[in-house]
């Protein structure tokens, strides 16, 4: 242990007379220091070997943004979308990614690494959380890209409205993180629920207005298709992003919009709390 010399007891050859020992960093620190570094491995291992590396963070939505836009813009919805369609579609592209992503990657974040949870001692939903931060750097590279080219062009209503944002991405990490806490520690135990999963992603693309505005949708559809929590984030970073034509998703829920962000919080505690009743059981299953 470094020791610290006591100014105040040092004596008349200036040598130390009384040592303090060093200061221990915090749980705190030592926490998240571990967190940071678990994320930005899993970016770095995430493209290590391919021929394009990080290129693929930016590669990847803009191939399926391309896809969407051809099938929806120029073949489904031709004329019936609007002008400022392929920005709202690029928005929840962007979005949808980075859920995909986030929660994919969380789902086995325990059961790929039992390594460590055998030979290490540290809270274990730090490998959630750092696997949920590692999608999110991904995030950040594409809304950075997709800013720096859409403000020049206009592609963007920025204003007011636009503060908000900080608000629904913390709603949606919230929801992340609910998903990624619950199917985490479930995955641990029955391994079937990573396919199970994969096919509510697929469900919830086509039933969260990923691909389509909620103008084309039905009057009588429009609340129940908003009750979906990630629905109601998408079409609120639209409003507060891209036009103020766009309903806010309380126009369309009105007191009813606690309902997906109830939602949200009820999930999140839930994933909390049944994660921590299945951490001290990871081990042997593990």
């Amino acid at each position: 242990m470094t020791a610290i010399a006591d100014p105040g007891t040092l004596g008349s050859a200036g040598t130390p007379a009384v040592t303090l020992p060093a200061p221990r960093p915090s749980a705190f620190h030592t926490n998240l220091n571990l967190t940071r570094e678990l994320a930005v491995t899993s970016f770095k291992l995430k493209y290590t070997g391919s021929v394009l590396g990080y290129l693929w963070s930016l590669v990847k939505p803009l191939m399926i943004f391309g896809m969407m836009y051809l099938v929806f813009a120029v073949f489904l919805l031709r004329g019936r979308a609007g002008s400022d369609f392929p920005v709202q579609l690029l928005v929840g592209v962007v979005v949808w990614t980075f859920f995909a992503d986030a929660t994919l990657t969380s789902v086995s974040s325990i059961a790929s690494n039992g390594h460590m949870i055998l030979k290490a001692y540290f809270p274990r939903w730090i490998l959630v959380v750092a696997s949920t931060l590692s999608a999110a750097m991904t995030l950040a590279v594409n809304l950075t890209l997709m800013l720096a080219i859409g403000l020049p062009l206009h592609w963007f209503h920025v204003g007011w409205q636009t503060l908000l944002l900080p608000l629904l991405f913390v709603e949606l990490y919230l929801l992340i993180l609910g998903v990624g806490l619950l199917w985490s520690a479930l995955f641990v135990f029955y391994r079937d629920l990573g396919h199970v999963w994969e096919i509510i992603l697929q469900l919830l693309f086509y039933g969260s207005a990923i691909v389509f505005p909620f103008i084309l949708i039905p009057s009588r559809w429009q609340p129940w298709i908003a009750l979906n929590p990630l629905a109601q984030i998408v079409e609120d970073m639209r409003r507060a992003l891209v036009s103020t034509t766009i309903p806010w998703s309380s126009g369309i829920l009105g007191s009813r919009l606690a309902i997906p962000v109830i939602g949200v919080l009820v999930l999140f505690a839930l994933g909390a709390y049944t994660f921590r009743r299945l951490t001290p059981k990871f081990g042997e299953a593990l």
